[in-house]
């Protein structure tokens, strides 16, 4: 398949203008609008205007009804179909199929002496679509440049930086708001003061947002992973058991001991009776002493 590597111009991004012709003519009417039309690059040569210009060029009889006379032709022709004399004429580019049928393939308009194409419905759109797109791309590879990290605490955070010295100088260059050197104040300590410290205000402003917004995922993260906890069949008391209730082992329990007032106390401390154990538990029975036999303290009687 041959394809054109160089398709003809077609003129949609060009004008046509004669200054010489205009000065010439006079101010462009609806009678010499189309004579300026055919010395532009748009008029084609092969249309049936300028077949029905050169019969009637050497006959000397002007054409007084153009457009019926163009009627007993078919093909390419262009007429004049709106005139505003001296500022605009729309010429169209048809092809005619009767004398009473013609289809539109092109339309022209002259605009303060200047001749130009219209685009097409096709051609319009989608330059305009394709202005759209470029700026939208473009709008989205700037924020791709400055898109921060996501993490999953804080997702995405966009970082919020002071304006510069440098351009706030910029800024009030271009609103015309900066004052000569020579008038300009000294800087005062106060005012770098009071500036430091609202900057600080704001960085701290932005550090108490950012803080209470991970409290809040935290808090949301605890209650939807933590699990409820199953309610006790048996309820568990909350005084302890004192030490007489009931105990397994022999020994005694330890007295608690209540905070009184050091120093030596005569009164009879009160002990608990021994609670006797299980048959075979508790401590081991103590070999019994072997005393020896007195005759004289059995007896009663001593012998001196």
């Amino acid at each position: 398949m041959d394809v054109d590597l160089h398709p003809p111009d077609d003129y949609s991004h060009r004008f046509f203008i004669w200054h010489e012709w205009i000065q010439a003519h006079g101010p462009l009417t609806a009678e010499n609008a189309f004579d300026y039309f055919t010395t532009s690059m748009f008029y084609d040569k092969q249309s049936n205007n300028q077949v029905l210009r050169m019969q009637t060029m050497h006959t000397g009889v002007p054409l007084v009804n153009e457009a019926e006379e163009l009627k007993r032709f078919t093909g390419i022709e262009f007429a004049l179909v709106h005139a505003e004399p001296p500022s605009l004429f729309i010429i169209h580019k048809r092809e005619r199929l009767s004398p009473d049928e013609v289809r539109p393939l092109a339309v022209y308009f002259i605009l303060n002496n200047r001749i130009y194409q219209s685009p097409d419905v096709y051609t319009l759109i989608s330059n305009r679509l394709l202005t759209s797109l470029h700026s939208l791309q473009k709008s989205l590879d700037t924020l791709r440049s400055n898109r921060p990290a996501y993490t999953p605490r804080t997702g995405f955070v966009w970082p919020i930086a002071e304006p510069s010295d440098a351009a706030s100088g910029k800024k009030r260059a271009a609103e015309g708001e900066s004052e000569p050197a020579a008038e300009a104040p000294e800087d005062v300590p106060g005012d770098r003061g009071l500036a430091a410290s609202s900057k600080d205000t704001k960085r701290q402003q932005n550090s108490m947002l950012l803080l209470n917004a991970m409290r809040t995922t935290a808090v949301h993260a605890r209650e939807s992973f933590q699990l409820p906890a199953a309610p006790s069949e048996e309820p568990v008391p909350e005084t302890p058991l004192t030490a007489t209730a009931g105990r397994s082992s022999v020994t005694p329990a330890p007295v608690p001991r209540v905070g009184t007032p050091k120093g030596p106390s005569n009164a009879p401390t009160p002990q608990d009776p021994p609670v006797k154990g299980p048959p075979g538990g508790g401590k081991k029975k103590r070999k019994r002493k072997h005393s020896y036999y007195d005759p004289f303290i059995n007896t009663g009687s001593y012998a001196p």
